[in-house]
């Protein structure tokens, strides 16, 4: 009693005529959810496929097909945002984000050509000696419609929409460029730190891609880290660990961001090919007062060198949640204690003076 159909990509719909009972509809969704949690059997691999699943009725929706259709994938997208391996029934109030999506998106499949994007740079310090070590590499888009967009708001569409494949690579050769421009003006070493999205991981070029970056700057790799999340590793596990160990087996540094807000597990965290462990800031936000939090940051930071790795903490804000780093022997600070993120010539004023505390 219904038609399947495939829309393009991996879209697919089903039209169910003459649907007098809803419940029958959502049945219906809740068995393909059911389906889709078993694997596939392809060749001697189980494969596993998510789906989201958005609905929409005729003709409170929508009276033309186009209208029913655009009303589903609203509930869609919806859907996927809520974690996938659900579905979501339309409601008007959901236009709003999925109008301000559809717009962000559009404006930033042009921004690349149009160069609206600039790099700011957040100094890392040596807790030690108070001097900045490197940076990270923030991207910031002023759009000359939307006015400044919100990584937060566009990183992610741009990782539905695959276009952080080609800003991810922009943002990895004008990071090392930039870092090299430093060493040859300073002499110094300094290092740069670059967010890795799982889509760009992913791609079979990205071990060239990111080689090739360091080849055209002159950074030499020990310069360089990548910054991944811990999510990334569940994605593909083998697929993105050897790369990384390969990068790594060439002098590039890894970094596993966010450590300890997402799928933290001893028994994977010994596999993988990291150099430095970087502390969230909601730990280190609540470590003056909060004693778990303090119990916490200083088992992450024994923890990390007993695995031979550097240990790095975000979102440093006041003196006293850096006196505890200090005593506990955290390797570096990065927050606004030290500096906000700066665009390049914020950068030479920083390396002008360099005694932070």
């Amino acid at each position: 009693e219904a038609m399947l159909s495939r829309l393009g990509g991996d879209e697919f719909v089903i039209f169910i005529e003459d649907a007098v009972d809803r419940d029958k509809v959502l049945s219906l969704a809740d068995n393909v959810l059911r389906a889709f949690r078993k694997s596939f059997l392809i060749g001697e691999s189980n494969l596993y496929v998510s789906v989201s699943i958005g609905i929409s009725f005729y003709p409170e929706d929508g009276e033309t097909t186009e209208e029913i259709l655009k009303n589903a994938d609203v509930a869609m997208y919806r859907a996927k945002e809520e974690g996938k391996g659900t579905y979501v029934v339309y409601d008007k109030s959901m236009h709003t984000p999925f109008n301000e999506r559809m717009n962000i998106e559009k404006h930033l499949r042009s921004a690349m050509n149009n160069n609206e994007f600039e790099l700011h740079y957040q100094p890392q310090v040596d807790i030690k000696t108070g001097l900045i070590s490197g940076f990270e590499a923030l991207i910031r888009w002023n759009s000359p419609v939307l006015g400044f967009v919100s990584p937060l708001s566009f990183i992610k569409i741009a990782e539905d929409s695959r276009l952080i494949i080609y800003i991810g690579e922009w943002v990895l050769k004008e990071a090392c460029c930039f870092m090299k421009s430093i060493h040859d003006r300073t002499g110094l070493r300094h290092k740069i730190s670059v967010n890795i999205s799982i889509i760009q991981l992913l791609q079979d070029d990205f071990v060239e891609m990111v080689l090739e970056s360091l080849e055209e700057s002159g950074l030499e790799p020990s310069c360089l880290e990548l910054e991944i999340t811990e999510s990334i590793f569940m994605e593909s596990f083998e697929n993105t660990v050897s790369k990384l160990e390969f990068l790594k087996s060439r002098g590039i540094r890894i970094a596993l961001d966010d450590f300890g807000t997402g799928y933290s597990s001893l028994s994977y965290l010994q596999h993988l090919p990291i150099s430095t462990l970087k502390m969230d800031k909601i730990f280190i936000d609540s470590l003056a007062d909060d004693s778990y939090s303090q119990t916490f940051v200083h088992t992450i930071i024994v923890l990390g060198h007993k695995m031979g790795l550097e240990v790095v903490a975000e979102g440093v804000e006041d003196v006293s949640q850096l006196a505890f780093l200090n005593e506990s022997d955290c390797d570096k600070v990065q927050g606004y204690l030290v500096s906000k993120p700066v665009p390049q010539r914020g950068v030479w004023e920083l390396l002008e003076h360099q005694n932070f505390y």
